[in-house]
């Protein structure tokens, strides 16, 4: 059995945790056990772990944050070595065999792993970053890291030298577990009793933290654009508040009254009961800006829901959704569009139907868990693979020069 410390530095639950969550299972049956490391401060992503039987590690660990604040970034810096030691005594105490980092931009665990050699893997989740933060980390990243792992190609397209590492880039989809996300009357049913919906009404939600990268603004305003031409549409976003973007949520819900939707209606903490949620929904909609998405798990799972998908045109994602086939990929930043493209499946029950019954198909067939499991797998081999040549290497080299 390898054992796997997988090092998240964000302690809101939220893609990354998901994805380790539902890996787990599929994982230890390929001979992986996975070690779950969280920053120990605000956040529900422990109590989520917790409530699935996870045990999780909590430690002092910092992370880069987009704040001009600079006690914030001095903070950052004055602990980054002692962040690098505790991972450092995890990585012994637990005899850890690969190092997983889940995200680009936080290199603790990279130089921990080093200093212990133990092999890396890294993953690029998103285009969030910044463009000139990219290139100013990925020689570090493609340095440390045996393996980079990233969310669809155009992910790893847009993160200089991710693409020319060849075998050592092992591009994945996020897992679903195509067998809890299914279209069934009776859970659509419940679903929508639970989150107050009548039984006439359409349904237009999404899925995803209430965070500015998820663009929930314009979906709020599409939604408006959208009620005006169809009365007994309803809206649900389905998101936890995040401690960093309290602002951010506050003016969601201001939006949400001025345009007539009931704010504590419309805006739901799903907690662990997102497959149970997600089939209320007749559309799936992405609204995420630029520099923000990978492929979100949440579009993945609306279609195993048998939902057509209405997203941005943001990360990978239309690598996942075709246009005409799965749902409709629009501009990011266009309330208009969306509206658009939800009236059109809105008003055409077949065409919604049709590309809803495709969208599960490749879900099944292409996305689900045990295909990530594989991908990590390959992943995980890789890197053992590649540290034991570079550290033979180097062992040769040193005998050389004696």
């Amino acid at each position: 059995m390898k054992r796997v410390l997988s090092v998240i530095h964000y302690p809101t639950f939220g893609g990354p945790h998901n994805r380790n969550l539902r890996l787990m299972e599929p994982l230890a049956r390929r001979g992986i056990e996975t070690k779950i490391v969280l920053p120990d401060e605000p956040g529900n992503a422990g109590t989520r772990f917790q409530e699935a039987g996870v045990a999780v590690t909590k430690i002092p660990l910092r992370r880069l944050r987009a704040s001009p604040n600079p006690i914030t970034q001095a903070r950052f810096v004055a602990n980054f070595r002692k962040d690098i030691s505790a991972l450092r005594a995890e990585i012994r105490q637990e005899a850890i065999d690969v190092v997983l980092i889940n995200g680009l931009v936080n290199p603790h665990a990279g130089i921990a792993a080093r200093l212990e050699g133990v092999p890396v893997v890294w993953q690029i989740l998103d285009t969030r970053t910044p463009v000139v933060v990219r290139r100013a980390m990925m020689p570090l990243v493609t340095r440390l890291a045996d393996v980079v792992m990233s969310t669809g190609m155009e992910v790893a397209r847009v993160h200089p030298g991710a693409v020319g590492l060849n075998e050592r880039l092992v591009p994945f989809f996020p897992p679903v577990e195509t067998s809890r996300f299914a279209p069934d009357p009776g859970r659509r049913k419940a679903a929508r009793l639970a989150l107050g919906i009548p039984e006439e009404a359409r349904v237009v939600g999404t899925v995803g933290n209430l965070n500015p990268q998820k663009g929930h603004e314009y979906l709020l305003h599409a939604a408006r654009l959208i009620r005006a031409k169809n009365p007994n549409t309803v809206l649900r976003i389905l998101g936890a508040h995040t401690p960093t973007h309290a602002g951010y949520a506050r003016r969601l819900h201001e939006e949400a009254r001025e345009f007539g939707f009931e704010p504590r209606a419309t805006f739901v903490d799903p907690g662990s009961r997102v497959d149970e949620l997600l089939p209320a929904f007749d559309v799936f909609v992405l609204a995420s800006v630029p520099r923000s998405e990978g492929i979100p798990t949440a579009i993945l799972e609306a279609m195993a829901c048998e939902l057509p998908v209405v997203a941005t045109d943001v990360g990978a994602v239309s690598e996942v959704v075709e246009t005409g086939v799965t749902g409709v990929v629009v501009p990011p930043c266009d309330a208009l569009a969306v509206a658009r493209a939800v009236g059109s499946l809105l008003d055409d029950p077949g065409l919604s139907s049709r590309m809803g019954i495709e969208a599960r198909r490749r879900a099944v067939a292409r996305y689900d868990v045990e295909a990530c499991a594989d991908a990590h797998l390959r992943a995980f081999e890789a890197s053992i693979r590649h540290r034991s040549a570079r550290d033979a290497a180097f062992s040769v080299g040193t005998v050389g020069e004696r």
